[in-house]
């Protein structure tokens, strides 16, 4: 019984031939690079891969060298701050320049008034200036006995010249400045000493170093 032709088949018409397969390759074999598409030399082969970028070469650095990470063994480490073997900076420590810088309140403007406040504010600050080390609790001792010996003397001197004002001020002999005026020159003299004395000592003690005041009244001894 003869088979009838497909290619001539008056129902469905002609059929178009079937193109031929290619063979499978046997397993692992290399895969046959696509039509048309460049060849791929073999692994290992030179030129598979391209070579990596080269430093130049120089006399410091004779051989290139990777670049290695933070953390990575042979890299020098830096411990953090505080930890050991890396001290924390020491905060300088205190002069007693508080106590002479606070003189300068004599320059308010208010006047006889301005001394009194430099003077006691300057006594007043010897117990927590004297707490911050050796040359703190000096500087503050010697600023204190000034201070306290410029409101003494300053005191007399204006409570003499208003006596000396009241005593005097009808007689007929004692109208000229001087001698009615001596005792408030005194005083102004007393207040130019105590603004020397407030610079003197403020730039000592900025300095780490001690104004003694060999003439001051010993209120507070060491």
């Amino acid at each position: 019984m003869s088979t009838p032709d497909a290619s001539n088949d008056p129902q469905h018409g002609p059929v178009p031939p079937v193109p031929p397969q290619p063979a499978q390759q046997p397993y692992g074999a290399p895969a046959q690079p696509l039509y048309g598409a460049p060849a791929q030399p073999p692994y290992g082969a030179p030129g598979a891969y391209p070579a990596a970028p080269q430093q130049p070469y120089s006399a410091a650095q004779p051989y290139p060298v990777a670049p290695q990470q933070y953390g990575a063994p042979g890299v020098q480490q830096f411990p953090a701050p505080g930890t050991y073997g890396y001290p924390m900076p020491q905060a300088k420590p205190s002069t007693g320049t508080l106590s002479w810088a606070l003189g300068f309140l004599i320059f308010i403007g208010i006047p006889f008034l301005s001394g009194i406040v430099s003077g006691v504010v300057m006594a007043s600050v010897y117990r927590s200036v004297a707490r911050k080390g050796e040359i703190a609790r000096q500087n503050a001792r010697s600023a204190a006995n000034w201070a306290l010996t410029y409101l003494t003397v300053s005191t007399v001197l204006l409570i003499v010249h208003v006596i000396v004002l009241i005593a005097f001020a009808g007689s007929e002999g004692m109208r000229g400045f001087f001698p009615l005026g001596i005792p408030i020159t005194l005083y102004f003299a007393v207040s130019i000493l105590h603004v020397v004395l407030v610079i003197v000592g403020t730039v000592k003690a900025s300095g780490g170093k001690v104004l003694h005041v060999p003439f001051a009244i010993p209120y507070i001894r060491s």
